[in-house]
């Protein structure tokens, strides 16, 4: 009868442990994602300040036709059911020029679910976006001459990667975003003075795997 219990008890022990071991396995891991910004070599000598204010940055397993990254949820909860996760949300306006010859700025970090994302966008609100002539006059999508942004209140930019983002569980990985503004603005005319510019959004996205975050 002994015999009999300690066999029930250790069949008990055996399953609750083999329980532990499935839950494990299943479970995901995550691991961290920092987000950078920086500028191309910018030629235009005209141009005092290039104010972009920047919403936030959205990432997905799939990759996302230049169509689809424009039209930009205004909520996250709206994002996240189109698949999109959010990896970092600076709500805040950032000068590209400042950004030149190596210089970058952490837009934010976060958890991610382990795995390949081939799709990622930056988003913008060009209502509150601007550029500034070395004359101190500023364009805007509102003033003649101005900016030409793209409608609607938020936009969304398509990063074009180099290769799909990795994450790894248990390390940090750096994705370093290069907003080309020379190649981003376009003259309407012979005269940036008279004609403005008209905006077309060149971003490019790389990264590297960075060190191992978790403790042994």
């Amino acid at each position: 009868m002994l015999k009999q219990r300690w066999l029930a008890v250790a069949g008990v022990c055996i399953a609750a442990a083999a329980g532990a071991c499935s839950d494990a396995s299943t479970t995901p891991r995550t691991g961290r994602v920092v987000v950078k910004l920086t500028d191309a070599p910018f030629p235009l000598d005209s141009l005092e300040s290039v104010d972009i204010f920047v919403v936030r940055v959205d990432a997905r397993t799939a990759d996302v036709p230049e169509a689809e990254a424009e039209a930009a949820e205004t909520e996250e909860s709206e994002a996240e059911s189109k698949g999109w996760t959010t990896l970092a949300t600076p709500e805040a306006s950032i000068d590209l020029l400042t950004l030149q010859n190596g210089t970058t700025t952490t837009l934010g970090e976060t958890s991610l679910t382990e795995g390949s994302y081939a799709g990622l966008r930056l988003v913008i609100d060009p209502s509150k976006s601007s550029i500034t002539l070395k004359s101190g006059e500023t364009l805007t999508g509102g003033t003649t001459p101005g900016v030409t942004f793209p409608s609607g209140s938020r936009t969304g930019i398509k990063i074009v990667l180099t290769k799909p983002l990795e994450v790894e569980g248990d390390e940090t990985t750096t994705m370093l975003l290069d907003f080309d503004v020379a190649n981003s603005f376009v003259m309407r005319g012979e005269s940036l003075a008279r004609n403005g510019l008209l905006f077309k959004p060149v971003v490019k996205g790389d990264w590297k795997a960075g060190t191992t975050t978790a403790t042994p």
